[in-house]
């Protein structure tokens, strides 16, 4: 009886050392277990935070008109248009939507949960095959294929936000490339304008110093008109004063024609023409100026001073007009004539004024008579 004892008490130390052993050991990999659970659970709970916890609804419509029609130097009322954002999912811009929320007292008890558990406790099990149910209402399985499914149509909305990005991104180099080109073109039209306003401004410029010269061209050509009207006058005057030299002459030839038909009578033998010595002794000098002249026509209109109408004349201005030739010069000429002009014979002389009547001599005119020009003797 003693050695039966004997023997179970060894074989009982023996079970209680094996069993200490098996402790020791299953205690490490409990821990090892206890720990992957909560790093998982931990893990799990972070990675919900991220995951959105529900489908954003449709958003409101966007709308972004551009202008699509070609840039032109004709200004357009209503240009052609176009909806970059048509079919544009607005909801993808949602921001701060609320999160899946593991980190509740049930939910992390849930993490923890592997087997299905009914009102009393106890682990479910199918009715069918006897084995334990691991996924449902209230089990780790369910948390995790809710964050599953959310991760899944996050990812989607991820995707579709890629496409939208891809698509935008090429609109915008698209009107990239379009805004480079119009900027290009821009450069050049504003070149150009700048090039046409500097050249409106000197237009401009000589458009004022044109209309300063036209107002002075129409003052000066005023004064000429003026004075073309006085000349005008003055040479209706001449040629009535001419005509009246001529009936004064024509009488006074007549007078003449009959004194020698008379002196004929009185002395047939006697053959004198009865012709009047015009000349006359003149000092040398400046004896007047050119007031007038026709270069087409070969004449001149002088003006004597009254001591070289006297000296032609004689003081009571009876004298016949002697038809002398005189010289023409023009002060500050310089010539290999020197500021000689040209030759003159005096034909008619204007009744009571210093007004004669010459011929150019062609044959030894230098250049045209101008008026101004000096007569001398």
């Amino acid at each position: 009886m003693n050695t039966v004892l004997r023997v179970l008490v060894i074989v009982i130390a023996l079970l209680g050392v094996t069993a200490l052993v098996f402790a020791v050991l299953n205690f490490d990999k409990r821990q090892i277990l206890l720990g992957r659970n909560s790093a998982l659970v931990d893990q799990v709970t972070n990675i919900a935070r991220t995951i959105e916890a529900q489908n954003v609804s449709e958003g409101q419509p966007r709308s972004a008109m551009l202008d699509v029609s070609d840039v032109t130097d004709r200004v357009l009322e209503t240009p052609d248009k176009q909806d970059v954002l048509d079919g544009y999912p607005a909801q993808l811009e949602a921001q701060n939507l609320q999160k899946l929320n593991f980190s509740t007292e049930d939910k992390q008890s849930q993490l923890l949960r592997y087997y299905a558990i009914d009102e009393e406790g106890k682990v479910k099990k199918n009715e069918a095959t006897g084995q334990k149910i691991i996924k449902g209402p209230g089990t780790m399985q369910e948390l995790l294929d809710q964050l599953l499914e959310r991760a899944q149509a996050q990812q989607g909305t991820l995707d579709k936000t890629r496409a939208e990005l891809s698509k935008k991104r090429e609109q915008v180099e698209k009107y990239v490339d379009e805004i480079n080109d119009q900027k290009g073109k821009a450069r050049i039209v504003k070149k150009d304008l700048t090039d046409a306003r500097t050249e409106i401004a000197s237009l401009t410029t000589i458009k004022e110093n044109l209309e300063r010269d036209v107002a002075k061209l129409t003052g000066e050509k005023r004064d000429l008109e003026a004075q073309v009207a006085d000349l005008n006058d003055r040479i209706d005057t001449i040629e009535d004063e001419k005509a009246k030299l001529r009936e004064e002459i024509a009488s006074k030839e007549n007078v003449i024609k009959d004194l020698q038909d008379r002196l004929k009578r009185r002395n047939p033998t006697d053959d004198s023409s009865g012709a009047m010595n015009t000349s006359v002794a003149l000092t040398i000098g400046d004896k007047g100026k050119v007031i007038e002249s026709n270069d087409e026509y070969k004449f001149a209109i002088i003006e004597f001073s009254p001591s070289a109408m006297m000296e032609m004349l004689g003081p009571e201005r009876d004298k016949q007009f002697p038809q002398l030739d005189m010289s023409i010069r023009r002060i500050g000429r310089e010539s290999a004539a020197g500021d000689f002009v040209t030759k003159i014979k005096l034909r008619n002389t204007v009744k009571d004024k210093n007004i004669v009547v010459a011929d150019i001599l062609t044959d030894f005119q230098q250049s045209p008579v101008e008026k101004g020009d000096v007569v001398y003797f």
